[in-house]
Protein backbone atom coordinates (compact mmCIF):
# COMPACT_ATOMS: atom_id res chain seq x y z
CA UNK A 1 0.00 0.00 0.00
CA UNK A 2 1.24 3.43 -0.90
CA UNK A 3 0.41 6.28 1.41
CA UNK A 4 -3.27 6.86 1.23
CA UNK A 5 -3.33 10.47 0.15
CA UNK A 6 -2.43 9.64 -3.44
CA UNK A 7 1.06 11.05 -3.74
CA UNK A 8 3.90 12.56 -1.80
CA UNK A 9 4.52 15.96 -3.36
CA UNK A 10 7.56 18.08 -2.61
CA UNK A 11 7.80 21.04 -4.97
CA UNK A 12 11.52 21.71 -5.26
CA UNK A 13 13.67 23.68 -7.66
CA UNK A 14 14.07 21.91 -10.98
CA UNK A 15 17.54 22.34 -12.45
CA UNK A 16 16.58 21.83 -16.11
CA UNK A 17 13.47 24.03 -16.14
CA UNK A 18 12.81 27.75 -16.04
CA UNK A 19 10.67 29.64 -13.54
CA UNK A 20 8.69 32.77 -14.29
CA UNK A 21 6.22 35.02 -12.45
CA UNK A 22 7.87 34.84 -9.11
CA UNK A 23 11.55 34.36 -9.88
CA UNK A 24 13.75 31.36 -9.71
CA UNK A 25 13.57 30.91 -5.97
CA UNK A 26 10.37 30.63 -3.97
CA UNK A 27 10.56 32.08 -0.46
CA UNK A 28 10.24 29.42 2.20
CA UNK A 29 7.64 29.92 4.91
CA UNK A 30 8.98 30.57 8.40
CA UNK A 31 7.50 29.69 11.76
CA UNK A 32 7.23 32.51 14.32
CA UNK A 33 5.77 32.72 17.81
CA UNK A 34 3.75 35.75 18.79
CA UNK A 35 1.34 36.73 21.49
CA UNK A 36 -1.96 35.32 20.23
CA UNK A 37 -4.93 33.33 21.43
CA UNK A 38 -3.26 30.08 20.41
CA UNK A 39 -0.08 31.06 22.28
CA UNK A 40 -2.10 31.63 25.45
CA UNK A 41 -3.88 28.32 24.92
CA UNK A 42 -0.58 26.50 24.58
CA UNK A 43 0.73 28.18 27.72
CA UNK A 44 -2.38 27.12 29.58
CA UNK A 45 -1.99 23.56 28.29
CA UNK A 46 1.55 23.55 29.62
CA UNK A 47 0.23 24.60 33.03
CA UNK A 48 -2.36 21.82 32.88
CA UNK A 49 0.32 19.35 31.84
CA UNK A 50 2.52 20.23 34.82
CA UNK A 51 -0.45 19.95 37.18
CA UNK A 52 -1.59 16.56 35.83
CA UNK A 53 1.95 15.22 35.78
CA UNK A 54 2.32 15.93 39.50
CA UNK A 55 -1.17 15.06 40.75
CA UNK A 56 -2.57 12.30 38.52
CA UNK A 57 -2.47 8.87 40.14
CA UNK A 58 -1.36 7.18 36.95
CA UNK A 59 1.66 8.00 34.81
CA UNK A 60 1.26 10.35 31.90
CA UNK A 61 2.61 9.05 28.58
CA UNK A 62 4.51 12.05 27.22
CA UNK A 63 5.06 10.48 23.79
CA UNK A 64 1.36 9.73 23.39
CA UNK A 65 0.52 13.25 24.53
CA UNK A 66 2.81 14.80 21.94
CA UNK A 67 1.47 12.58 19.15
CA UNK A 68 -2.14 13.36 20.08
CA UNK A 69 -1.52 17.11 20.26
CA UNK A 70 0.21 17.06 16.87
CA UNK A 71 -2.60 14.98 15.37
CA UNK A 72 -5.20 17.39 16.79
CA UNK A 73 -3.44 20.38 15.26
CA UNK A 74 -3.16 18.76 11.84
CA UNK A 75 -6.78 17.57 12.01
CA UNK A 76 -7.86 21.17 12.68
CA UNK A 77 -6.73 22.23 9.20
CA UNK A 78 -9.66 22.50 6.82
CA UNK A 79 -7.91 19.98 4.58
CA UNK A 80 -9.13 16.41 4.00
CA UNK A 81 -5.67 15.43 2.78
CA UNK A 82 -3.76 16.71 5.82
CA UNK A 83 -2.22 13.89 7.83
CA UNK A 84 0.23 13.26 10.64
CA UNK A 85 2.12 10.01 10.20
CA UNK A 86 3.91 8.85 13.35
CA UNK A 87 7.40 7.39 13.44
CA UNK A 88 6.06 3.81 13.58
CA UNK A 89 4.01 4.25 10.43
CA UNK A 90 6.80 6.24 8.80
CA UNK A 91 9.00 3.14 9.07
CA UNK A 92 6.30 1.20 7.18
CA UNK A 93 6.41 3.84 4.46
CA UNK A 94 10.15 3.31 4.09
CA UNK A 95 9.46 -0.42 3.60
CA UNK A 96 6.85 0.29 0.94
CA UNK A 97 9.05 2.77 -0.89
CA UNK A 98 11.82 0.17 -0.97
CA UNK A 99 9.86 -1.42 -3.82
CA UNK A 100 8.71 -4.77 -2.44
CA UNK A 101 6.23 -5.49 0.35
CA UNK A 102 3.18 -7.56 1.22
CA UNK A 103 -0.19 -6.09 0.24
CA UNK A 104 -3.01 -6.17 -2.30
CA UNK A 105 -1.32 -3.62 -4.58
CA UNK A 106 -3.41 -0.45 -4.65
CA UNK A 107 -3.05 3.27 -4.23
CA UNK A 108 -5.91 4.73 -2.19
CA UNK A 109 -7.32 7.95 -0.83
CA UNK A 110 -9.25 8.36 2.42
CA UNK A 111 -10.61 11.56 3.94
CA UNK A 112 -9.90 12.32 7.58
CA UNK A 113 -12.94 11.25 9.66
CA UNK A 114 -13.46 14.90 10.66
CA UNK A 115 -14.46 15.70 7.07
CA UNK A 116 -17.29 13.20 6.68
CA UNK A 117 -20.23 14.44 4.62
CA UNK A 118 -22.91 11.75 4.74
CA UNK A 119 -24.30 13.01 1.43
CA UNK A 120 -20.96 12.26 -0.26
CA UNK A 121 -19.82 8.66 0.09
CA UNK A 122 -16.31 9.49 -1.13
CA UNK A 123 -15.74 11.32 2.18
CA UNK A 124 -16.31 8.30 4.41
CA UNK A 125 -15.13 5.38 2.31
CA UNK A 126 -11.76 4.32 0.96
CA UNK A 127 -11.42 5.30 -2.69
CA UNK A 128 -9.09 3.37 -4.97
CA UNK A 129 -6.96 5.77 -6.96
CA UNK A 130 -5.38 2.99 -8.98
CA UNK A 131 -4.43 -0.69 -8.71
CA UNK A 132 -0.91 -1.93 -9.42
CA UNK A 133 -0.64 -3.46 -12.91
CA UNK A 134 -0.88 -7.24 -12.46
CA UNK A 135 -1.26 -7.01 -8.68
CA UNK A 136 -3.81 -8.92 -6.56
CA UNK A 137 -6.32 -6.06 -6.59
CA UNK A 138 -6.25 -5.62 -10.36
CA UNK A 139 -6.49 -9.37 -10.96
CA UNK A 140 -9.50 -9.49 -8.65
CA UNK A 141 -11.16 -6.83 -10.80
CA UNK A 142 -10.81 -3.72 -8.63
CA UNK A 143 -10.69 -0.47 -10.56
CA UNK A 144 -9.85 3.18 -10.09
CA UNK A 145 -12.70 5.05 -8.33
CA UNK A 146 -14.06 1.91 -6.66
CA UNK A 147 -15.12 2.65 -3.08
CA UNK A 148 -14.59 0.35 -0.08
CA UNK A 149 -16.94 0.66 2.89
CA UNK A 150 -15.59 -2.18 5.03
CA UNK A 151 -12.45 -4.30 5.37
CA UNK A 152 -12.99 -7.75 6.88
CA UNK A 153 -16.33 -6.54 8.21
CA UNK A 154 -14.89 -3.41 9.86
CA UNK A 155 -16.49 -0.17 8.66
CA UNK A 156 -13.84 2.26 7.48
CA UNK A 157 -15.58 5.59 8.05
CA UNK A 158 -13.88 6.27 11.40
CA UNK A 159 -10.46 5.04 10.27
CA UNK A 160 -7.67 7.29 9.09
CA UNK A 161 -5.97 6.84 5.74
CA UNK A 162 -3.00 5.24 7.45
CA UNK A 163 -5.18 2.79 9.38
CA UNK A 164 -6.94 1.75 6.18
CA UNK A 165 -3.58 1.34 4.50
CA UNK A 166 -2.42 -0.99 7.26
CA UNK A 167 -5.52 -3.16 7.04
CA UNK A 168 -5.22 -3.46 3.29
CA UNK A 169 -1.64 -4.66 3.62
CA UNK A 170 -2.89 -7.68 5.51
CA UNK A 171 -1.00 -10.94 5.88
CA UNK A 172 0.51 -12.81 2.97
CA UNK A 173 -1.80 -15.58 1.75
CA UNK A 174 -4.71 -14.64 4.04
CA UNK A 175 -7.72 -13.31 2.04
CA UNK A 176 -9.14 -9.90 2.88
CA UNK A 177 -12.88 -9.44 2.39
CA UNK A 178 -13.82 -6.04 0.98
CA UNK A 179 -17.25 -4.50 0.59
CA UNK A 180 -16.98 -2.66 -2.71
CA UNK A 181 -19.25 0.07 -4.09
CA UNK A 182 -19.24 0.79 -7.82
CA UNK A 183 -21.96 3.07 -9.04
CA UNK A 184 -25.23 1.67 -7.68
CA UNK A 185 -23.76 -1.81 -7.18
CA UNK A 186 -22.49 -3.16 -3.85
CA UNK A 187 -20.68 -6.47 -3.65
CA UNK A 188 -18.17 -8.36 -1.52
CA UNK A 189 -14.83 -9.40 -2.91
CA UNK A 190 -11.98 -11.46 -1.46
CA UNK A 191 -8.47 -10.29 -2.32
CA UNK A 192 -5.40 -12.18 -1.13
CA UNK A 193 -2.30 -10.14 -0.17
CA UNK A 194 0.97 -11.28 -1.63
CA UNK A 195 4.50 -10.01 -2.10
CA UNK A 196 4.06 -7.20 -4.60
CA UNK A 197 6.64 -5.10 -6.38
CA UNK A 198 6.13 -1.39 -6.90
CA UNK A 199 5.83 -0.95 -10.67
CA UNK A 200 8.72 0.61 -12.57
CA UNK A 201 9.08 2.21 -15.99
CA UNK A 202 8.87 -0.40 -18.76
CA UNK A 203 9.29 0.15 -22.49
CA UNK A 204 9.43 -1.72 -25.77
CA UNK A 205 8.99 -1.33 -29.49
CA UNK A 206 5.57 -2.55 -30.64
CA UNK A 207 5.98 -5.51 -32.98
CA UNK A 208 5.27 -4.75 -36.60
CA UNK A 209 5.53 -0.99 -36.13
CA UNK A 210 8.08 1.74 -35.56
CA UNK A 211 6.13 2.91 -32.50
CA UNK A 212 7.67 2.94 -29.05
CA UNK A 213 5.64 2.14 -25.94
CA UNK A 214 6.50 3.34 -22.43
CA UNK A 215 4.50 2.69 -19.28
CA UNK A 216 5.16 5.10 -16.40
CA UNK A 217 3.43 3.72 -13.27
CA UNK A 218 4.43 6.55 -10.90
CA UNK A 219 6.70 9.58 -10.62
CA UNK A 220 9.42 8.83 -8.11
CA UNK A 221 12.88 10.32 -7.78
CA UNK A 222 14.27 7.69 -10.17
CA UNK A 223 11.59 8.06 -12.85
CA UNK A 224 13.31 10.83 -14.81
CA UNK A 225 16.48 8.77 -15.23
CA UNK A 226 14.50 5.67 -16.19
CA UNK A 227 12.41 7.58 -18.75
CA UNK A 228 15.52 9.23 -20.22
CA UNK A 229 17.19 5.84 -20.62
CA UNK A 230 14.06 4.30 -22.16
CA UNK A 231 13.73 7.12 -24.68
CA UNK A 232 17.34 6.76 -25.78
CA UNK A 233 16.92 3.00 -26.15
CA UNK A 234 13.70 3.32 -28.17
CA UNK A 235 15.26 5.98 -30.41
CA UNK A 236 18.21 3.69 -31.11
CA UNK A 237 15.70 1.04 -32.21
CA UNK A 238 14.13 3.38 -34.77
CA UNK A 239 11.19 4.87 -32.85
CA UNK A 240 9.14 7.24 -35.03
CA UNK A 241 6.19 7.70 -32.65
CA UNK A 242 5.58 7.08 -28.95
CA UNK A 243 2.74 5.83 -26.77
CA UNK A 244 3.06 6.91 -23.12
CA UNK A 245 0.88 4.82 -20.83
CA UNK A 246 -0.21 6.75 -17.72
CA UNK A 247 -3.20 4.58 -16.87
CA UNK A 248 -3.48 3.97 -13.13
CA UNK A 249 -0.53 6.28 -12.46
CA UNK A 250 -1.59 7.89 -9.19
CA UNK A 251 1.08 10.60 -9.29
CA UNK A 252 4.22 11.24 -7.31
CA UNK A 253 6.71 14.08 -7.25
CA UNK A 254 5.72 17.09 -9.30
CA UNK A 255 9.27 18.02 -10.28
CA UNK A 256 9.77 14.60 -11.91
CA UNK A 257 6.60 14.93 -13.99
CA UNK A 258 7.76 18.37 -15.14
CA UNK A 259 11.16 17.03 -16.10
CA UNK A 260 9.55 14.28 -18.19
CA UNK A 261 7.29 16.84 -19.90
CA UNK A 262 10.41 18.81 -20.85
CA UNK A 263 11.47 16.02 -23.26
CA UNK A 264 8.50 16.83 -25.50
CA UNK A 265 8.04 20.60 -25.17
CA UNK A 266 9.72 23.58 -26.80
CA UNK A 267 11.73 26.01 -24.74
CA UNK A 268 9.39 28.51 -23.10
CA UNK A 269 6.29 26.31 -23.18
CA UNK A 270 4.33 26.43 -19.94
CA UNK A 271 4.20 23.16 -18.01
CA UNK A 272 2.14 24.24 -14.99
CA UNK A 273 1.37 27.28 -12.88
CA UNK A 274 1.49 26.80 -9.11
CA UNK A 275 -0.51 29.09 -6.80
CA UNK A 276 0.07 29.31 -3.03
CA UNK A 277 -1.97 30.81 -0.20
CA UNK A 278 -1.77 34.58 -0.07
CA UNK A 279 0.45 35.61 2.81
CA UNK A 280 2.30 32.28 2.94
CA UNK A 281 5.55 33.92 1.89
CA UNK A 282 5.75 31.67 -1.16
CA UNK A 283 5.60 33.17 -4.62
CA UNK A 284 3.22 31.86 -7.26
CA UNK A 285 5.34 30.12 -9.87
CA UNK A 286 5.04 29.29 -13.52
CA UNK A 287 7.24 26.40 -14.65
CA UNK A 288 8.49 26.58 -18.22
CA UNK A 289 10.23 24.08 -20.46
CA UNK A 290 13.90 24.66 -21.15
CA UNK A 291 16.36 23.65 -23.86
CA UNK A 292 18.64 21.73 -21.51
CA UNK A 293 17.39 18.23 -22.31
CA UNK A 294 17.18 16.19 -25.48
CA UNK A 295 13.92 16.81 -27.37
CA UNK A 296 11.66 14.19 -28.96
CA UNK A 297 9.50 15.95 -31.53
CA UNK A 298 7.61 12.91 -32.78
CA UNK A 299 3.91 11.99 -32.68
CA UNK A 300 3.01 11.17 -29.07
CA UNK A 301 -0.12 9.51 -27.69
CA UNK A 302 -0.84 9.46 -23.96
CA UNK A 303 -3.14 6.76 -22.53
CA UNK A 304 -5.18 7.80 -19.47
CA UNK A 305 -8.06 6.51 -17.38
CA UNK A 306 -9.81 7.22 -14.09
CA UNK A 307 -6.68 6.16 -12.21
CA UNK A 308 -4.52 8.82 -13.88
CA UNK A 309 -4.05 11.37 -11.11
CA UNK A 310 -1.98 14.23 -9.72
CA UNK A 311 1.51 14.39 -11.24
CA UNK A 312 0.45 12.19 -14.16
CA UNK A 313 -2.34 14.68 -14.89
CA UNK A 314 0.27 17.47 -14.88
CA UNK A 315 2.22 15.65 -17.59
CA UNK A 316 -0.93 14.85 -19.59
CA UNK A 317 -2.24 18.43 -19.49
CA UNK A 318 1.17 19.92 -20.32
CA UNK A 319 1.45 17.80 -23.47
CA UNK A 320 -2.20 18.22 -24.43
CA UNK A 321 -2.40 22.01 -23.97
CA UNK A 322 0.87 22.55 -25.86
CA UNK A 323 -0.34 20.37 -28.77
CA UNK A 324 2.53 17.96 -28.14
CA UNK A 325 0.42 14.82 -27.64
CA UNK A 326 -3.02 13.35 -28.23
CA UNK A 327 -4.80 12.02 -25.13
CA UNK A 328 -6.68 8.74 -25.53
CA UNK A 329 -8.75 6.97 -22.87
CA UNK A 330 -11.21 8.13 -20.22
CA UNK A 331 -11.63 11.15 -17.94
CA UNK A 332 -8.77 11.34 -15.46
CA UNK A 333 -9.07 11.37 -11.67
CA UNK A 334 -8.97 15.12 -11.06
CA UNK A 335 -6.41 15.95 -8.37
CA UNK A 336 -5.31 19.54 -8.88
CA UNK A 337 -3.82 20.26 -5.47
CA UNK A 338 -0.38 19.47 -4.13
CA UNK A 339 0.89 18.49 -0.70
CA UNK A 340 4.09 19.41 1.12
CA UNK A 341 5.68 16.89 3.46
CA UNK A 342 7.68 18.08 6.46
CA UNK A 343 9.52 15.85 8.97
CA UNK A 344 8.16 15.83 12.52
CA UNK A 345 9.15 13.67 15.50
CA UNK A 346 10.74 10.98 13.32
CA UNK A 347 7.51 10.86 11.32
CA UNK A 348 6.11 13.46 8.97
CA UNK A 349 3.22 15.86 8.44
CA UNK A 350 1.53 16.22 5.09
CA UNK A 351 -0.73 19.13 4.18
CA UNK A 352 -2.09 20.79 1.04
CA UNK A 353 0.08 23.76 0.20
CA UNK A 354 -0.99 24.83 -3.28
CA UNK A 355 -3.07 24.15 -6.32
CA UNK A 356 -1.96 24.14 -9.92
CA UNK A 357 -3.35 25.28 -13.24
CA UNK A 358 -2.74 23.66 -16.62
CA UNK A 359 -0.94 25.64 -19.37
CA UNK A 360 -4.36 26.79 -20.63
CA UNK A 361 -5.21 28.06 -17.13
CA UNK A 362 -7.65 25.28 -16.19
CA UNK A 363 -8.12 24.09 -12.62
CA UNK A 364 -8.74 20.34 -12.99
CA UNK A 365 -9.31 19.57 -9.30
CA UNK A 366 -12.29 17.23 -8.94
CA UNK A 367 -12.83 17.60 -12.68
CA UNK A 368 -10.02 15.76 -14.43
CA UNK A 369 -8.73 15.95 -17.98
CA UNK A 370 -10.96 15.03 -20.89
CA UNK A 371 -9.31 12.80 -23.53
CA UNK A 372 -9.20 13.83 -27.17
CA UNK A 373 -10.40 10.34 -28.09
CA UNK A 374 -12.61 8.44 -25.65
CA UNK A 375 -12.23 4.67 -25.34
CA UNK A 376 -15.51 2.95 -24.55
CA UNK A 377 -15.11 -0.20 -22.46
CA UNK A 378 -17.76 -2.96 -22.37
CA UNK A 379 -20.29 -2.03 -19.72
CA UNK A 380 -21.77 -4.40 -17.15
CA UNK A 381 -25.20 -3.80 -15.66
CA UNK A 382 -25.74 -4.45 -11.96
CA UNK A 383 -26.69 -8.11 -12.46
CA UNK A 384 -23.71 -8.79 -14.74
CA UNK A 385 -21.37 -6.97 -12.36
CA UNK A 386 -22.43 -9.11 -9.42
CA UNK A 387 -22.14 -12.22 -11.59
CA UNK A 388 -18.64 -11.24 -12.70
CA UNK A 389 -17.36 -10.74 -9.15
CA UNK A 390 -19.03 -13.93 -8.04
CA UNK A 391 -17.14 -15.69 -10.84
CA UNK A 392 -13.89 -14.01 -9.76
CA UNK A 393 -14.38 -15.02 -6.12
CA UNK A 394 -15.67 -18.54 -6.64
CA UNK A 395 -13.81 -19.60 -9.78
CA UNK A 396 -10.30 -18.32 -9.10
CA UNK A 397 -9.02 -21.89 -8.71
CA UNK A 398 -10.70 -22.85 -11.99
CA UNK A 399 -8.74 -20.09 -13.75
CA UNK A 400 -5.48 -21.21 -12.18
CA UNK A 401 -6.20 -24.85 -13.04
CA UNK A 402 -6.67 -23.82 -16.67
CA UNK A 403 -3.33 -22.01 -16.70
CA UNK A 404 -1.60 -25.02 -15.10
CA UNK A 405 -3.12 -27.40 -17.65
CA UNK A 406 -2.38 -25.07 -20.59
CA UNK A 407 0.88 -23.37 -19.59
CA UNK A 408 1.64 -21.61 -22.88
CA UNK A 409 0.72 -17.93 -22.82
CA UNK A 410 -1.03 -17.58 -26.18
CA UNK A 411 -4.14 -16.00 -27.65
CA UNK A 412 -5.28 -19.52 -28.56
CA UNK A 413 -5.35 -20.67 -24.93
CA UNK A 414 -6.98 -17.41 -23.81
CA UNK A 415 -9.69 -17.67 -26.47
CA UNK A 416 -10.24 -21.35 -25.63
CA UNK A 417 -10.84 -20.53 -21.97
CA UNK A 418 -13.41 -17.87 -22.89
CA UNK A 419 -15.12 -20.25 -25.33
CA UNK A 420 -15.35 -23.02 -22.74
CA UNK A 421 -16.85 -20.90 -19.97
CA UNK A 422 -18.51 -18.11 -21.95
CA UNK A 423 -21.86 -19.94 -22.08
CA UNK A 424 -21.96 -20.03 -18.28
CA UNK A 425 -21.98 -16.25 -17.89
CA UNK A 426 -24.02 -13.36 -19.24
CA UNK A 427 -21.29 -10.70 -19.22
CA UNK A 428 -18.96 -9.83 -22.11
CA UNK A 429 -16.47 -12.68 -22.79
CA UNK A 430 -13.72 -10.03 -22.99
CA UNK A 431 -13.71 -10.03 -19.18
CA UNK A 432 -13.01 -13.76 -19.14
CA UNK A 433 -10.17 -13.30 -21.59
CA UNK A 434 -8.59 -10.55 -19.51
CA UNK A 435 -9.08 -12.60 -16.35
CA UNK A 436 -7.15 -15.61 -17.66
CA UNK A 437 -4.61 -13.38 -19.42
CA UNK A 438 -3.82 -11.72 -16.08
CA UNK A 439 -3.45 -15.15 -14.47
CA UNK A 440 -0.89 -16.14 -17.12
CA UNK A 441 1.05 -12.91 -16.68
CA UNK A 442 1.04 -13.11 -12.90
CA UNK A 443 2.70 -16.54 -13.07
CA UNK A 444 5.64 -15.20 -15.07
CA UNK A 445 8.84 -13.72 -13.72
CA UNK A 446 8.69 -9.94 -13.87
CA UNK A 447 11.28 -9.66 -16.64
CA UNK A 448 9.41 -12.23 -18.78
CA UNK A 449 6.04 -10.51 -18.70
CA UNK A 450 4.82 -9.04 -22.01
CA UNK A 451 5.07 -5.27 -22.11
CA UNK A 452 2.27 -4.66 -24.61
CA UNK A 453 -0.96 -6.45 -25.46
CA UNK A 454 -2.20 -5.69 -28.97
CA UNK A 455 -5.07 -8.16 -28.77
CA UNK A 456 -7.10 -7.34 -25.66
CA UNK A 457 -5.94 -3.85 -24.67
CA UNK A 458 -8.62 -1.57 -26.17
CA UNK A 459 -6.71 1.62 -25.33
CA UNK A 460 -3.50 0.46 -26.96
CA UNK A 461 -5.19 -0.78 -30.13
CA UNK A 462 -7.01 2.56 -30.44
CA UNK A 463 -3.69 4.42 -30.08
CA UNK A 464 -2.05 2.25 -32.75
CA UNK A 465 -5.00 2.83 -35.08
CA UNK A 466 -4.60 6.59 -34.60
CA UNK A 467 -0.86 6.52 -35.31
CA UNK A 468 -1.45 4.34 -38.37
CA UNK A 469 -3.82 7.02 -39.71
CA UNK A 470 -1.21 9.79 -39.62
Amino acid sequence: MRKAVQSLVLLVLIPFLCFAQGGTEAAQPGISVRNSDISRTLAELNTLYQYVKVNALYELDSDMLEDNLTRALVSSIDDPFAEYVTSDHSAELDEMLSGTYVGIGVYITKYDPLFIDWDDETTYMVQITSPFPGGPAERAGLRARDLISSINGELVYQLTAEECSQRLRGEEGVPITLTVHRGDSIFELDVTPELVTTPSVVSAMIDGTDYGYMMIPEFSESTYTLVSSALRDLSAKGMQALIIDLRNNSGGTVDTACLVANFFLDEGDTIISVEYKEGSGRNNTRILASDQTRKYHIPVVVLVNGGTASASEILSAALQDNDSALIIGQQTFGKGVMQDVIPWNDGFIRYTSSHYLTPDGDNIHEVGIGPDIIVEEPQLDDTQLEEYYRFVSEKSQLVQDWVDANPEYSSGNIEAFAAQYGDEVSFDPLYLKILVRNAYINGMDWEDRPVVDRTYDLYLTRAIDYLDSL
